[in-house]
């Protein structure tokens, strides 16, 4: 791997000084930045970012650096990341699964004064830990219906809400400051599906009768995967400010906003080298389902490819075939769904590089047979399927 701080102009660079054999991630300080401001720009509220989609340090380092002041953690590994490389943001524990004893740290080791439930009993865990005060905050997660494209968490997490209703209720007398969240669901194509869960957070506030401190519109805004149905980004921010005024009217709590994958995934592009190709129909790579692609294997998308054999892009004059590509590992679970078009020679030693592989991918990696060495790579150009860099 390169010295630190080595910074490559692109890919084709990149392979030309370095010719990695291992996975590599590139990734572009530049295109992270892009991403933060289109947040800022078309939210208004408090932009937060949810670790779980990267919890890389450079990339907490950064968005701390950009002005991202407040991180969603779902556990106490996550803590000590935000607590490290942003020293000093707040933390909100939205992860409404969790013992005595991660709450008991989250409170007295990590300054936590956010909370999320979405069962009445969670609230009496929390009191057993953190007695109750109105600097406390306990937001009740709810659900509202299924969004129409998206990775579902409502089977997991939120309560209906009648049931919101009444938990909020029962954090109020309890002493704590209730809010609201909900979650759409990752990779949500589906827009109207945040109009909906913000009406029925309307809703719960009127049952309950009691003022919230902030709504939590969550996380779900799309990456621009080429197989993505999904609006402009806009379109998504157009529909909550919209929801929020016809919903609360001047009574509006104040509104956070946690995205993670929309953030993260256009400025990471994933380098993979050929070890294998059979038959003209697979592909074997240096990783795959126990590792970086993991999310690939599967989630509805498919990200964009192109291939190198060596320092320049390789299109085999235009003859192109489909192909499944495989893991590298013994287990035949190590295959990605999808069917990719490349050139049809491509062979051992060339590299498939995937664009738009910031989220869900370094977080998701493991040791399986032996494949544990990833690099990493700063980039001044990132691949995102929507250009072709110069070959050298």
């Amino acid at each position: 791997m390169s010295e630190p701080n080595t910074v490559y102009a692109n890919t084709s660079a990149l392979i030309a000084l370095e010719a990695p054999d291992y996975p590599s991630f590139l990734f572009c300080p530049k295109e992270l930045k892009r991403s933060v401001k289109v947040f800022k720009k078309g939210f208004d509220g408090l932009l937060t970012y949810a670790v779980k989609c990267n919890p890389s340090p450079h990339i907490i380092k950064q968005l701390h650096e950009e002005g991202i002041k407040a991180f969603d953690v779902a556990s106490n590994r996550e803590m000590e990341l935000v607590r490290d490389y942003a020293p000093g943001a707040a933390m909100h524990y939205n992860n409404p699964i969790k013992s005595k004893r991660e709450i008991e740290r989250a409170y007295a080791e990590f300054g936590i004064r956010s909370f999320t439930i979405d069962h009445p009993q969670q609230l009496d865990q929390l009191a057993s830990v953190v007695t109750p005060s109105r600097d406390i905050e306990v937001t009740t997660r709810f659900k509202a219906g299924k969004a129409l494209k998206s990775y579902d968490f409502g089977i997991k997490f939120g309560v209906l809400e009648q049931a919101a209703a009444e938990i909020v209720q029962l954090v109020d007398q309890m002493g704590y400051t209730p809010s609201l969240c909900f979650h759409v669901g990752s990779q949500c194509e589906d827009a109207y599906a945040y109009e909906r869960h913000i009406a029925a957070a309307a809703r719960i506030a009127e049952e309950s009768g009691i003022e919230l401190k902030r709504l939590n519109i969550g996380g779900g805004y799309p990456a621009p995967y080429p197989t993505s149905e999904a609006p402009p980004m806009d379109h998504y921010f157009d529909t909550i400010s919209t929801a929020v005024k016809d919903n609360f009217g001047k009574n509006k709590p104040e509104l956070i906003i946690e995205p993670g994958r929309a953030l993260v995934t256009s400025c990471t592009s994933l380098l993979l080298r050929v070890k294998h190709q059979r038959g003209g129909q697979s592909v074997y790579v240096n990783d795959g389902a126990y590792g970086s692609l993991m999310e690939v294997k599967f989630m509805h998308f498919t990200p964009p490819v192109r291939v190198w054999r060596g320092p320049r892009l390789h299109d085999n004059y235009g003859e192109f075939a489909d192909f499944t590509i495989w893991g590298p590992t013994c287990d035949s679970y190590d295959v990605l769904p999808q069917v990719f078009t490349l050139p049809s020679d491509i062979d051992e030693d060339d590299w498939i590089e995937f664009g738009l592989m910031g989220a869900y991918t370094q977080a998701s990696l493991t040791p399986f047979n032996g494949f544990d060495r990833r690099d990493q790579y700063e980039v001044e150009e990132v691949y995102t399927g929507k250009e072709m860099q110069p070959a050298e």
